[in-house]
């Protein structure tokens, strides 16, 4: 089969939209016939995965030459459409029902008097921003528009709108507008690219064959395995199920918005770190660190803990991370050093993927830490068929020392989850359901931790049905509260470790819904006619 045509695919999908800020603009569409015409109008707009590779090498060229010195401008735009959207568009529909009914049919839990058939979830429906529930009305699609500042955000989603007859007095064709924008949530990236507990975000992307260059996927078979672009792509090579010849090429998106309750995950972290009240402040440090950095499985700047249990191989001059770049940037200064060479250096080293699992043993990582459960690798025989692409992006302002020494939040922050998929079935819901909701997954190593119990729940997203939830404060369970195996930084990790921690809700899904971002063949021969 021929690699994908990138020039085809939308390129959020990949290599993914370069962003400094983002947008998710979610509509209905009102006039399904206009809408067709306006849509004509936007596709030779839409970023492709041409256009994305082309504007992502240059910017690596230019700071590999050293002659990326000013923020450049640039704007990207992406559209996908939800199944209901995609019916009042006439098109042949997937027959995959997960897709069709929807996200709160999926991830949400019925209440008292509902059918249970119709809530296979474990999100409690009190936490959904209204906007994303049925009650609000459904969401027909969502434009994902990125760029260098909030001001090209505007400018851009307002010729879009304009596009769609929105904000005009009269647009050809047609003299009304053929959408309602129903509402937008808005992000930005936080310094060296982290999400708000403090952790670089991003790292162990799948490689895939065909988009990927061959060095990459060599690269790749010493980790995370590469994989064929049908894993990512309707269509795509080693793609098996059935579809629609409209929609090769596309991709499933899952968006979600995840509430991150940092200043909790914070107080919670302390209240595991014994020597925070009993030891000298620098060995307390150091323990907070590292027992925070098991429950994610890297540490703070990206190295795994797979290839680095003991200690982070980045630079510390000050444990937070923002402080300590401009302390390091300071001293290489100082040295006569290039910071920002320096900084890159030790960034490429920390951030690698070339590792695995041994199945055996968690003397290193343990297995319930988040990238563990989440990732498995070679616990897990043939992983590679749940990888998905990830390009969320954080919203809400950063964490001040205040606010984390308070251990309540005063903020509404987290994430804008986006991933895709060809199957959200084998990929996002899998990982989520199967992985991160079940103690005993990916797999049960109950025999590995002395027959106690297995590893638990994914201490980060794993969920509980609502009813274990503490009655008065969102962030915590009833008891007796889920546990999970984390073992003691105080000692050479045992084996088997015994040491099992009650843990909290410090991420809180808010709502989303599921899409399908069309190839650019798909939207001009079947969504525009």
């Amino acid at each position: 089969m021929a690699p994908p045509d990138k020039k085809n695919i939308q390129g959020d999908i990949w290599p993914r939209l370069s962003k400094k800020h983002e947008v998710f603009v979610f509509f209905r569409i009102t006039d399904p016939k206009l809408f067709k015409e306006h849509l004509a109008i936007l596709v030779p707009n839409l970023t492709t995965a041409s256009h994305a590779e082309r504007f992502r090498s240059m910017i690596y060229k230019k700071k590999g030459e050293g002659t990326f010195k000013d923020l450049v401008r640039f704007s990207a735009i992406n559209v996908a459409f939800s199944a209901r959207g995609l019916a009042k568009l006439g098109a042949e529909a997937f027959t995959d029902d997960v897709f069709n009914n929807g996200q709160w049919e999926d991830m949400t839990y019925p209440l008292e008097g509902d059918d249970k058939t119709k809530h296979n979830g474990l999100d409690d429906q009190h936490d959904w921003f209204h906007q994303f529930t049925p009650r609000n009305g459904y969401l027909d699609g969502v434009f994902t528009i990125t760029g260098e500042t909030e001001k090209t955000l505007t400018d851009t989603l307002k010729s879009v709108k304009l596009a769609f007859g929105i904000g005009v007095e009269k647009v050809p064709p047609g003299d009304r507008p053929s959408i309602q924008i129903a509402f937008q949530q808005q992000g930005h990236v936080l310094d060296d690219d982290r999400e708000h507990f403090g952790w670089v975000d991003g790292i162990s992307q799948p490689i895939v064959i065909g988009l990927d260059t061959d060095e990459k996927v060599e690269e790749a078979k010493k980790g995370l395995k590469p994989i064929q672009a049908g894993t990512i792509l309707v269509g795509g090579e080693g793609y098996k199920n059935n579809y629609p010849a409209w929609a090769k090429d596309g991709s499933f998106m899952v968006f979600r918005t995840y509430e991150q309750r940092t200043p909790e995950f914070v107080k919670w972290c302390a209240a595991n770190t014994k020597r925070l009240l009993t030891g000298p402040p620098d060995l307390a440090t150091q323990e907070l660190r590292q027992f925070s950095s098991r429950v994610v499985g890297r540490w703070p700047n990206g190295a795994p803990l797979e290839l680095h249990p003991d200690k982070d191989i980045f630079p510390e001059e000050v444990p937070d991370p923002i402080a300590n770049k401009i302390k390091l940037y300071a001293k290489w200064e100082a040295e006569g050093k290039d910071p920002e060479a320096e900084y890159k250096k030790h960034e490429k080293l920390s951030q690698v993927d070339s590792f695995t699992y041994d199945p055996n043993d968690q003397t290193k990582c343990p297995y319930a830490a988040h990238i563990r459960k989440c990732g498995p690798r070679d616990d897990f025989p043939n992983y590679e068929k749940h990888l998905m692409i990830r390009r969320g992006i954080p919203y809400g302002p950063v964490t001040g020392n205040n606010e984390k020494g308070g251990g309540v939040s005063q903020h509404d922050r987290g994430l804008l989850f986006v991933s895709y998929q060809s199957s959200i079935t084998d990929g996002f819901r899998f990982v989520q359901k199967e992985w991160a909701n079940k103690e005993d997954k990916p797999v049960d190593f109950t025999d590995k931790l002395g027959n106690v119990a297995p590893q638990g729940i994914d201490a980060i997203i794993g969920q509980m049905p609502p009813d274990y939830r503490h009655e008065h404060d969102v962030t915590k369970y009833e008891h007796p509260a889920p546990v999970a195996n984390f073992p003691d930084v105080q000692k050479p990790v045992p084996t088997p470790s015994k040491h099992y921690i009650p843990i909290e809700r410090w991420v809180i899904p808010r709502g989303g819904e599921y899409f399908f971002a069309p190839s650019i063949s798909g939207m001009k021969e079947t969504l525009c006619k």
